[in-house]
């Protein structure tokens, strides 16, 4: 068997939700959220949300010992039509000045969603984004101090980019500091044999994690004995990971109203199942 080299540092879980998740409403709110139940880590919002909030949550990230994960937003780049493709990538350049700015690891990016756009073989589209449309962008995101971040998603979603071994291998072609790849247990739980092996595939380029409950994409702990990730964790800790694992997912419902709409947890409610995933994701990494 192969030897594997102790990680330089030691692994560290930074608990992290998406912004919309984090109770509040204004930024210093949610902050305080973050810090007082001990998350390490949080997501914000691509898009146009970045230039409207990005020098306020500077401002109020000062003295904080929280760090910005990565910004997640919608992104293609499918078209057949070469000038839609560019316009993404036009779209992506001054995000990416924007979460330099901030100091942020990155923008999760998916090379391609679906089937219907495409123009192109799916090799052709996957060689365009390692060369041309991801590559400039990888290198703008390293000249500006952050990265791009290859989301592996399911095969009903996209035609590549469907395990963390392919996203690592794109990201080491393109040949740039700022291509990096990413996890998801959710994802991985329906294209991938193994957490464990999944994750050690990423290696150095393996800068971020998403979570979610493993059967109904709910908060972690709410699919019982399902929610095990012991095993990625095992990986996480051999890599010296110390990027946010992120909970990206919905709340389940309190059943149906008269009517047959599901009735939605209240604000305490919600904070109850954070808290208990909280305890349960810590328990299962000192387990790992």
């Amino acid at each position: 068997m192969p030897k594997l080299a102790p990680p330089k540092q030691s692994a560290q879980l930074n608990l992290s939700l998406q912004w919309g998740t984090i109770p509040g409403q204004e930024i210093n709110e949610k902050l305080d959220y973050m810090e007082k139940y001990g998350f390490g880590a949080f997501e914000i919002p691509s898009g146009d949300w970045l230039f409207k909030n990005g020098e306020a949550l500077k401002k109020a990230m000062e003295n904080r010992k929280l760090f910005i994960a990565t910004a997640c937003g919608p992104s293609n780049f499918s078209y057949g039509d070469q000038a839609k493709r560019e316009a993404e990538v036009q779209k992506f350049l001054p995000q990416l000045e924007v979460l330099g700015m901030l100091g942020s690891v990155g923008l999760i990016l998916c090379p391609a969603r679906g089937y219907k756009e495409m123009g192109m073989g799916f090799k052709e589209l996957r060689d365009d984004f390692v060369t041309n449309t991801g590559k400039r962008l990888a290198d703008k995101a390293a000249s500006c101090g952050t990265a791009i971040v290859l989301e592996p998603l399911c095969h009903q979603e996209t035609p590549f980019l469907k395990q963390v071994a392919d996203g690592a291998a794109m990201a080491r072609d393109m040949e740039s500091p700022g291509a990096k790849v990413m996890g998801d247990f959710w994802h991985m739980n329906r294209e991938e044999t193994s957490f464990f092996g999944a994750l050690m595939s990423g290696g150095d380029r393996l800068v971020h994690i998403h979570i979610a409950s493993l059967r109904n994409r709910k908060v972690p702990g709410t699919d019982g004995d399902a929610d095990n990730y012991v095993d990625g964790f095992k990986a996480l800790k051999l890599l010296g990971y110390r990027g946010a694992v992120s909970f990206e997912g919905g709340f389940p419902s309190k059943g149906k109203d008269d009517k047959g709409k599901p009735i939605g947890l209240n604000a305490a409610e919600k904070h109850d199942l954070i808290m208990k995933m909280c305890e349960l994701l810590r328990a299962q990494w000192a387990q790992a």
